[in-house]
């Protein structure tokens, strides 16, 4: 027996989407909408839209942080630029962290 089984409002592109109580509630934390007094399948595609914001915020500040990730998100090896980049940045976040362990073992430091 082949096909879709249960309500054809909690279905879209073939996948059965259910949410629970607790992550509706998490995620109306995070968003400004209120989702929760919604129908269901209303409510299916509203936590759809705002998973999907979430994964595109996700892969905007890659992007930034990242040399090296577009290239690799498009299956492709990074260039030596991009490399080195991603060398240098890793390079000053370990200069960075230690100097910030040196000042913060000071004696007399104000908090």
């Amino acid at each position: 027996m082949a096909g879709n089984h249960g309500f054809s409002g909690v279905y879209e592109q073939g996948d059965q989407i259910n949410y629970g109580r607790s992550s509706v509630a998490n995620e109306d934390k995070h968003h400004t909408m209120n989702v929760e007094g919604y129908r269901p399948k209303d409510q299916n595609k509203t936590m759809n839209k705002m998973l999907d914001e979430d994964i595109q915020d996700e892969v905007a500040e890659r992007y930034k942080h990242d040399p090296t990730y577009r290239a690799t998100m498009h299956g492709n090896e990074p260039s030596r630029g991009a490399k080195a980049d991603a060398e240098i940045q890793r390079e000053e976040e370990e200069l960075l962290r230690r100097k910030k362990e040196k000042t913060e073992s000071m004696p007399g430091k104000k908090m």
